[in-house]
């Protein structure tokens, strides 16, 4: 077979993968909760919208009303309720109406469960048909763990435990469920996470704000774990860390899978994150129609030895960047400080295990990154597990420095400009194969 025939059925195979890992976007959506059309009050219950009373008992008889019911609607109206930990129930629509907030208790007694071991803000765990809706605000209060979790975490750092954690509860956790909408509502100021979707089955995130300043320390925004059937749209997240990350930290669990994330707003905040736990798997994901305004990255996939697993089938099509610091991250080596330096290989492979991260089948389509403040990225896997079968289509980036790629194979170009103030655009080393042009 002639070269040209060759490279021609190269770039055919590349278009049909491209293809096939995009198409499962429309073979399925997720399923939406089933709710009946009662319609509860907290304030029948008890609660006061004073921004006085602690109505956690008259939340918890509410609840456990529409529990008893068979469900419905529990509606909360505008003003402000002060509560601690809640615990959700099937068929409930959690209903909080313009200018309603609830305020979580900055009381550690609140949540603990012992010692550095803390519940959620508000907790659904084996539920079916739950929705949290409405205009209103779920603020987790978390100026009052910040100041001590940092301290802390800097104390262990020094100590040579940089994995050691205070323990700080999350604002909203929804754990092993079906069919969940969250819609419209409010996350704001979580002592940590601010919501996690966990070993669940659809569920559907859309038009959430979630907000946090941009040095709360690990206050990120929605972190699908485990999880199947996940559409997260219209949401806009300006938080301290990752503004979505999705992580798969147990096989048993089984991967994150068929996720579409669309018209989203990052803001600050690290990015649209896969990692870094990976073990459990990451397949079928597409990111598009998604704006970045000053995040630290747009696109990230981070992972390690040890903590990884297989990401592939990922699609990733008509984004802008602005203002971003590393348009492209992809990377094996977490935490960053752990990365070869440029032009000094890993030259000692570790056996490949189901811990070993890897990256494969991945699309980049549509971007277009103006404004960049480091660098246009890296692409960098490990020698035991390249980078594998990436291609870019329609892409600039501007940045002042080029894209590092190191540990790749199978990456292919089509009309793709990189814009650097100094240096090469391409820092491909010797470990990476060329990047393929495509006509």
């Amino acid at each position: 077979m002639t070269f040209f025939r060759l490279g021609l059925l190269f770039a055919c195979v590349l278009s049909l993968r491209a293809l096939q890992s995009a198409a499962f976007a429309a073979d399925w959506s997720a399923a939406a909760p089933v709710i009946p059309e009662r319609v509860f009050r907290v304030t029948d219950f008890g609660a006061t919208a004073d921004d006085e009373t602690d109505d956690t008992a008259a939340f918890v008889r509410a609840l456990a009303a529409v529990k008893e019911a068979g469900g419905g609607r529990l509606v909360v109206a505008a003003g402000e309720y002060r509560t601690g930990h809640l615990a959700l129930v099937s068929k409930l629509d959690l209903h909080l109406e313009k200018g309603a907030r609830l305020v979580f208790s900055t009381d550690p007694e609140a949540y603990r469960i012992k010692d550095r071991k803390f519940r959620p803000l508000v907790l659904a765990s084996g539920v079916e048909d739950l929705a949290i809706t409405g205009e209103g605000v779920l603020d987790g209060r978390g100026d009052a763990w910040w100041s001590e979790a940092r301290a802390f975490k800097d104390a262990a750092r020094a100590r040579g435990d940089a994995n050691e954690e205070i323990g700080r509860p999350r604002l909203l956790i929804i754990e092993k469920s079906r069919r969940v909408l969250v819609q419209g509502v409010t996350l704001a100021n979580s002592p940590q996470f601010h919501f996690i979707p966990s070993r669940c089955e659809d569920v559907t995130i859309r038009g959430v704000t979630v907000r946090a300043p941009h040095h709360a320390p690990n206050t990120d925004g929605i972190d699908p774990a485990a999880s199947k059937r996940v559409h997260i749209s219209g949401c806009t997240i300006d938080t301290g860390d990752d503004n979505i990350a999705i992580k798969s930290g147990n096989p048993e669990f089984g991967p994150v899978e068929d996720m579409l994330v669309e018209k989203c707003v990052f803001l600050g905040g690290h990015g649209m994150s896969i990692g870094s736990e990976t073990y459990g798997g990451v397949k079928n994901l597409v990111v598009r129609d998604c704006v970045f305004d000053g995040t630290e990255a747009g696109i990230r996939m981070k992972s390690a030895r040890g903590r990884g697993g297989v990401a592939e089938n990922l699609v990733y099509e008509n984004l802008t960047m602005r203002n971003v610091e590393v348009a492209i991250q992809i990377t094996s080596y977490y935490p960053n400080k752990t990365t070869p330096k440029p032009g000094v290989a890993d030259v000692a492979p570790a056996a490949r295990d189901p811990r070993t991260p890897a990256w494969r089948g991945i699309r980049i389509r549509d971007v277009r990154s103006t404004g960049g403040v480091k660098t246009a990225g890296i692409i960098i896997g490990l020698p035991e597990e390249p980078v594998a079968d990436l291609s870019m289509e329609n892409v600039f980036i501007e940045a002042p420095t080029g894209l590092r790629v190191a540990a790749a194979r199978g990456i292919s170009l089509r009309n793709v400009e990189i814009k650097v103030a100094k240096g090469p655009a391409w820092m491909v080393e010797p470990s990476a194969e060329q990047p393929r042009q495509l006509p």
